[in-house]
This record gives structure tokens, sequence and C-alpha cells, in this order.
């Protein structure tokens, strides 16, 4: 097997889309989590719910950040991963 440029861009495009993957689940299932925690917070004034909340807020902050980055690098990688995307993707008509 051969080191073809072409597979190792893919293989690459498949490792961050493995790792990108995982953040934007933990984000939406944080999300839902903290509305909860800030939703008892407001209803009870326990202060337990607050400390909660602000330990997860800033997890679900670092994981949201994680998933954002790595979403941009994949924009930049699906070029790369289907180099003759060419042949299949739509040409703008000459007019």
């Amino acid at each position: 097997m051969s080191l073809d440029p072409a597979i190792l861009a893919r293989v690459q495009f498949a490792f961050t889309v493995s790792f990108h993957i995982i953040f934007p689940t933990i984000s939406i299932g944080l999300a839902a989590f903290l509305a909860i925690m800030e939703g008892l917070w407001l209803k009870t004034k326990d202060p337990l719910y607050l400390q909660i909340y602000r330990f997860w807020l800033g997890i679900f902050a670092m994981g949201f950040g994680v998933g954002v980055v790595t979403g941009i690098v994949l924009s930049f990688e699906f070029g790369s991963a289907s180099p003759d995307s060419d042949r299949w993707r739509a040409q703008p008509s000459a007019r």
C-alpha cells in the first residue's frame, strides 16, 4: 500500500470527524442539563443547583469551543479529502 496524498487526507479527515463528533453530542446533552439545573435554581433558590450549574457551564463552554474549532478544520479538510470533487461538484455555468 502506497501512502498516496489522497489516502492520507482521507485518514486525517476520518480522525478529525471521529474527534469532532464527540463535542457536539456532549454540548447538546449538557445544554439540556444546564437548562434543568438553572430552572431548579430559579425555582428553589438552593445554592447547590447554582454551584452545579456553574461547574458544568465551564465544561460546556470548553466542549463547545473545541467543537467549533474542529468543525472549522473539517470545512477545510472537505476539499483535501476529495481532490477529485471537480468532477461531481456543480460547476458555474458560463453566461
